[in-house]
């Protein structure tokens, strides 16, 4: 693969640096080392890239929220001292970065019982199934870890009892038409034997002696049914019976006591912006309106005279949009990868060096997720994966396949996220920092971004994308019709119906992961993106025939991700530096 040697003398954030570190250069420096090792102690993801063990599953505890708290709170003391003054610009960044992300550490216990840990897009669970499906086992020692490991899934899981229980002390209960969703993910934890998500697959074994593999498994087996299937089936049990009698039937944050106020602070959380929900809602209506319109335009080029509702049925009916075989979801979103490769380096300066491709998820946790995730590489497996999710292919339309690998692989998460991990010239806490608005609209952004390099010349490809970002921007309007604005479940999944392209099935999970599981996170992608593509042409009308879209790509991503007041001073930043 060519990789671009164009050097970016002019333009590296490095440009900055002063000879001499400043004093308040160094409290930066040494409150970001010691953030960086609370990262690497408590998270598990950072120590499996790293190729360090896991030694302890995450504490899922409001005492351990309130700890992080506290030991945040120190360090954001330490920076009291600092002066803006004395900082280079790619020094701010950093101080600006590691300030919010200790503030909102902070702020965190403040929304602990706002976070329902028992829906499959939150629950720790989730989380603890990918670790212990990267550990390595190849060795007698990784073994006895991955053992250790997986018995601690107990008291995590009656922990979550616990706090399940406090929750609805407080008149907050997981809403009843989640619940089913929630029953479902629990009992697949909850499988012994050869079904449990917790076993490992025979291609992680494959280097073991025959009967260390049976003795492996055997004690694998053993711990599952005696401990952790217990457990998991202790916390379903915690969510049915008197506490489903007592959910509520309605969705959204509003409901419960102070879930309003929360739900304000989950919008910025995401955004990372200073927006209401109010403001939020109009853009999304703006922003359906003109979608609706584009895509009415593909309709007519195509032929079609009937109403949107009909096309959409049309295309539930066109064999060439849906996979014969789950393997044929990935083939086609590499074949968009293949499209796009030669094109790259007119747009971008730098590539990550990690290779990338796709697998699928794991089947028995696919009917909690509506779509996939990307999958960054590990000490283990130094490749980026987007995990596709396999499931109902009757219902799994390929039609923004291309939007979708765009998103997810070139240029989108597999370039933001490797590049900033592969930069040694930003500080390393960094390279660990994921605010979404920044990582999921520049997702967003790089799926637009692909149109502009000619990859949907194809209507339906186009009218795919459009589709990608209808669905977006109806999120805006449904995530704070729901939680802020007194929108019913059944008021969103009619205007997802009305405007966006996705089945019965797809629309009844999206609603109840905007209202139940994850409130606020799905603003984050249109915003961001929106945020994106308003700094680039800002900086195209400034510069003029200065502006070089390479530089701003590589300038943008090489200093990882930020929050977008931070990207809107880097983005100034670049211009100043360019019009030199």
């Amino acid at each position: 693969m060519h990789r671009s040697t164009l050097a970016l003398v002019l333009l590296c954030p490095a440009a900055f640096a002063s000879a001499a570190e400043t004093a308040s250069a160094r409290l930066v420096r040494e409150v970001g080392d010691a953030y960086l090792q609370i990262l690497t102690r408590d998270n598990p993801t950072r120590r499996l890239k790293l190729g360090l063990p896991i030694e302890r599953l995450p504490d899922v505890t409001l005492a351990g929220e309130e700890r992080d708290a506290r030991e945040a709170s120190g360090l954001l003391v330490r920076l009291g001292p600092v002066k803006r003054g004395e900082l280079t610009h790619e020094e701010t960044l950093s101080l600006d970065v590691l300030t919010r992300q200790l503030a909102l550490r902070v702020e965190a216990p403040k929304h602990f019982h706002y976070r329902f840990q028992v829906t499959p897009y939150l629950s720790p669970l989730g989380g603890v199934g990918q670790v212990l499906g990267a550990m390595p086992l190849a060795a007698p020692a990784d073994r006895d870890r991955f053992l250790a490991r997986l018995s601690e899934v107990s008291a995590l899981a009656d922990a979550i009892v616990s706090n399940v229980r406090v929750q609805a002390g407080k008149g907050i209960r997981v809403p009843r038409p989640e619940l089913d969703q929630v029953d479902g993910f629990l009992h697949a934890f909850a499988s012994i034997g050869e079904a449990s998500p917790f076993r490992p697959k025979a291609a992680r074994l494959s280097s073991l002696a025959p009967e260390d593999r049976v003795a492996f498994l055997k004690a694998v087996d053993a711990v599952v049914g005696d401990k952790v299937s217990p457990a998991v089936i202790r916390l379903a049990g915690a969510v049915s019976g008197g506490y489903r009698d007592k959910a509520p039937e309605e969705v959204g944050l509003r409901q419960y006591p102070g879930g309003l106020e929360a739900y304000r602070e989950f919008v910025k959380l995401h955004t990372t912006m200073d927006v209401t929900p109010e403001q939020v809602h109009e853009i999304g209506l703006r922003n359906v309106a003109r979608i609706a319109l584009e895509m009415a335009k593909i309709r007519a080029e195509l032929g079609f005279s009937g109403t949107a509702a009909e096309f959409k049925e049309s295309l539930r009916e066109n064999a060439r949009l849906f996979p014969k075989r789950p393997e044929e979801i990935g083939e086609r979103l590499m074949s968009y990868m293949t499209r796009i490769e030669p094109l790259v380096d007119q747009y971008f300066g730098r590539r990550p060096k990690a290779p990338y491709g796709v697998k699928r998820l794991d089947p028995q946790l696919e009917p909690g997720q509506t779509f996939g995730y990307y999958q960054v590489p590990t000490a283990t497996d130094p490749r980026g994966y987007y995990n596709y999710n396999g499931s109902n292919l009757s219902d799994r339309s390929l039609l923004n396949a291309g939007a979708l690998a765009y998103h997810e692989l070139v240029p989108g998460h597999h370039f933001q996220i490797n590049l900033a991990f592969e930069n040694p010239a930003i500080p390393e806490f960094r390279r660990e920092s994921f605010d979404t608005a920044f990582t999921e609209g520049w997702g967003e952004y790089a799926a637009g971004l692909a149109g502009e390099m000619g990859m949907y010349k194809d209507p339906y490809d186009r009218y795919g994308r459009l589709a990608m970002e209808m669905f977006v921007s109806v999120r805006l309007v449904v995530d704070t019709g729901m939680n802020a604005l007194g929108w019913s479940r059944e008021r969103a999944m009619a205007y997802m119906r009305e405007n966006a392209m996705e089945t019965e099935t797809q629309i009844a999970s999206e609603t109840l992961r905007y209202s139940c599981d994850m409130p606020g996170q799905a603003l984050a992608y249109k915003m961001g993106a929106m945020r994106l593509v308003e700094l680039r042409e800002r900086a195209r009308a400034a510069l003029g025939a200065k502006f070089d879209i390479r530089k701003f790509h590589d300038w943008v991503l090489q200093s990882g991700s930020l929050p977008m007041t931070a990207l809107e001073r880097h983005v100034q930043a670049f211009i100043e530096t360019s019009s030199k």
